[in-house]
């Protein structure tokens, strides 16, 4: 891209000053196009001074997002090097990853059901957690084993208009949390899961073609970004005997017994 085209996309740097999220998510997409292979370095802060028309703080700084991310290391004096393109797997938490706490997305396939506008109600409201309010996105996606048809799991996923930009990249195979990075620079920085027993509803029990009524497990996501936002809610459904859930929690020095 151009420094004329890079200024034009942006609405034109007499118009808006570019920002590091502008380069972030800019960076963002380069990356998962494919621009430059894990291994090799990736463009100059020169350069994206020249092509954004921006501070070389402003850059740092995007860069910095980007090693934080687990997508570069940064190295003095030279050009960062692409270490990741998906580094999502790498995301650290009590469960050590974010790809590890929906390990069930690797090795299934999924299908949008479809996209829907729902207001939130004091009910669903306290379903979600938290307090969302006025009308949320409702995207529904069902999974299957990679062998077989049989359902194991059902994916609601409320989803803060705030990034409404998204809907359109949705589909079969892009990750809702990944796009919110890509597209809009939203950092996720905190997840947090609850899980319990519960009994299926119609709309459960139709897709994942069990009785009404039987035994599943509800596990609710919030993904908190950086600012403290939960851009997005995700209530996955699951039937007994179809899904198991691993968790591997390691103790530290400090987590020690006296």
């Amino acid at each position: 891209m151009s420094s004329k085209t890079a200024k034009a996309e942006e609405g034109g740097a007499s118009e808006r000053r570019v920002g590091y999220r502008d380069i972030l998510v800019h960076m963002l997409g380069e990356i998962r196009r494919g621009r430059w292979p894990v291994g090799s370095a990736i463009i100059s802060e020169a350069d994206l001074v020249d092509q954004f028309g921006t501070t070389r703080t402003t850059v740092r700084q995007a860069l910095k997002e980007l090693e934080t991310l687990g997508y570069i290391k940064r190295r003095r004096g030279t050009r960062s090097i692409l270490i990741s393109t998906d580094p999502s797997n790498d995301f650290v938490n009590s469960v050590r990853s974010i790809g590890e706490l929906l390990q069930y997305s690797q090795r299934t396939r999924s299908k949008l059901l479809g996209v829907e506008r729902v207001t939130i109600d004091e009910a669903l409201a306290e379903h979600l957690g938290g307090d969302p309010e006025g009308e949320w996105f409702h995207i529904e996606y069902l999974r299957t084993p990679l062998r077989g048809s049989l359902p194991i799991g059902y994916s609601e996923i409320y989803l803060d208009p705030r990034y409404a930009g998204i809907i359109d990249y949705l589909d079969d195979n892009r990750t809702v949390y990944s796009l919110l990075e890509e597209q809009y620079g939203a950092l996720i920085s905190r997840v947090e899961q609850e899980i319990q027993a519960v009994a299926a509803d119609e709309r459960s029990a139709q897709l994942l073609k069990v009785d009404v009524g039987s035994p599943i497990m509800l596990v609710r996501t919030r993904f908190i970004t950086s600012t403290g936002v939960a851009a997005e809610v995700g209530l996955g459904h699951f039937p007994a005997g179809r899904f198991r859930f691993e968790m591997v929690l390691e103790r530290t020095g400090a987590d020690r017994l006296e």
